[in-house]
């Protein structure tokens, strides 16, 4: 039996020294893009490997040393990756849509915590040059997450941070062989990023984002599924 599980845990770090000199309510709008490249693999028998360009959009708004943060993230069109796995053995179209909710609290100008809330959804359909053309293969994961992270200014020219998350989900799997199976996950998360100021408001960010999970306890299907994503992003936002 051969399944495939993907899931994608969305992280925030905000400035932190912008939150704790905050003494109103700000409110900052983000736009980024996404370049991230997967592998995914059931029981070791092979899986799906390849890249996908995403874009997303976010509002954060802070005050003094709280935020609240939700961003959405998706590829908007579908990306024709590889893959080796038995039930679609040529090319696949991959989608994934990604929504997270998540709450923090900077414990002085150079560390954070958080906790939050995401749901993600993968859609994977075999194209037509597979014996199975026009079948479907969709995972939904939601569930909360909880991390830290720190932060320090680099002279005059920007900021640069790090942050570290722990995930623990629920899902759902579905395919033309088990049709609807419930599971669980749990993962790892750790980010860098750079971010600096273009003007005295508006600010430009790069980021590295690593995601290691392992996907189990599923009704019907015995193996464990495991995946590891990595994200280049490069994000815009300003801040009222």
């Amino acid at each position: 039996m051969v399944i495939f599980r993907y899931s994608f845990l969305w992280l925030f770090l905000l400035n932190v020294p912008l939150v704790s000199m905050a003494e109103t309510v700000s409110i900052v709008p983000t736009v980024f893009y996404s370049y991230r490249n997967f592998e995914y693999s059931v029981g070791g028998a092979g899986g799906v490997e390849g890249s996908i360009n995403s874009v997303g959009l976010g509002v954060t708004a802070i005050y003094q040393q709280f935020y609240v943060d939700i961003a959405g993230e998706e590829n908007p069109n579908a990306s024709e990756e590889e893959t080796n796995n038995l039930l679609f053995t040529n090319t696949v179209d991959f989608d994934r849509n990604d929504v997270a909710l998540s709450l923090g609290y900077a414990i002085n100008d150079s560390i954070s915590t958080f906790i939050g809330y995401k749901y993600g959804k993968s859609t994977i359909t075999a194209r037509p040059n597979s014996p199975f053309a026009g079948e479907e293969i969709s995972l939904t994961g939601y569930g909360a997450f909880i991390g830290a992270g720190g932060g320090w200014s680099v002279r005059n020219w920007g900021f640069i941070s790090f942050s570290a998350a722990y995930a623990q989900l629920d899902s759902t799997y579905r395919d033309l062989t088990v049709d609807v199976v419930d599971g669980n996950a749990r993962g790892t998360s750790l980010s860098i990023k750079w971010k600096a100021p273009l003007t005295e408001n508006f600010f430009y960010d790069f980021s590295l984002i690593r995601h290691d999970y392992r996907y189990k306890d599923f009704e019907k299907i015995d193996s464990d599924i495991s995946e590891q994503i990595l994200s280049l992003r490069a994000g815009l936002s300003y801040r009222f």
